[in-house]
């Protein structure tokens, strides 16, 4: 068995309602680290990743400075999708910390019964065109009554298994080379000038590779969208926010032009 961080501990000493209060307003938390990001990640794909802007810089000192541009934004890139993923503290706003809040089968029940209220309450609708006949509209109500509870209980059972979902996927990505590379190179080059980092003391690392960070913010999208859905109870598409942040950098990088002075 492995062995529990102080964090882990602390959060197991939360009662239920405790741990699922405190993840909601972290869950919304971390949507907003996670647009930044990606606002982040849609610039870089024109100022690292694309020739748009690197083609129009001739031999020049010019080529310093833009050098020293294209670092720093891909480095706080990698640096924030760090923190999305940084270790589990209940002072963190990070995925690890939401999935150690839930990850109890009595939490995923109680969420799963909160996914269930607005149907047992009416949200899937009365009757439309109630009969004229009193006789008739009590057979209409009863059974869109339990067309309402056939729909709650889909509801709540799609929570469970996305939930599960969301705390599986995440588990796998926190067990990840992939994951322990990025997490390596910020720790030793960015967030701190370190000759060996605690994970190369424990064994080999292996060096993180240009595309890693695109290929673990892409896992995260279906884990924040699962978890900000059924913990915070609403729904939020990512990928409609990428495209948007995707034209806006578009609209900046591909109309920037740089003129040589000389």
């Amino acid at each position: 068995m492995s062995k529990r961080s102080n964090a882990e501990k602390a959060i197991e000493r939360l009662t239920r309602p405790e741990r699922i209060r405190i993840a909601k307003a972290k869950i919304k938390k971390v949507l907003d680290h996670f647009l930044y990001l990606i606002e982040l990640h849609a610039n870089n794909s024109f100022v690292v990743f694309s020739p748009v802007l690197a083609s129009q810089i001739p031999r020049s000192l010019a080529a310093n400075a833009f050098d020293v541009f294209q670092r720093s934004m891909y480095q706080i890139e990698v640096v924030r999708l760090c923190a999305i993923w940084d270790s589990i503290d209940v002072d963190k706003e990070n995925i690890p910390t939401v999935v150690e809040l839930i990850d109890d089968d009595g939490i995923i029940e109680m969420l799963a019964g909160e996914a269930r209220i607005p149907y047992l309450n009416g949200a899937g609708g009365g009757l439309i065109n109630p009969s004229e006949y009193d006789s008739r509209r009590g057979f209409e109500q009863e059974m869109t009554k339990k067309i309402n509870l056939q729909f709650a209980d889909e509801h709540a059972s799609t929570a469970r298994a996305e939930l599960r979902q969301a705390i599986a996927d995440t588990r796998s990505v926190l067990g990840s080379e992939r994951l322990s590379s990025i997490m390596n190179l910020r720790d030793k080059h960015l967030a701190h000038s370190l000759e060996t980092t605690r994970r190369e003391k424990e064994g080999p690392v292996q060096p993180m590779k240009y595309g890693d960070e695109t290929k673990l913010l892409d896992a995260s999208i279906p884990i924040v969208e699962r978890l900000y859905c059924w913990v915070y109870g609403s729904g939020f598409s990512i990928k409609k926010a990428q495209k948007i942040d995707q034209d806006y950098a578009d609209a900046l990088w591909a109309s920037c032009k740089f003129v040589d002075p000389r």
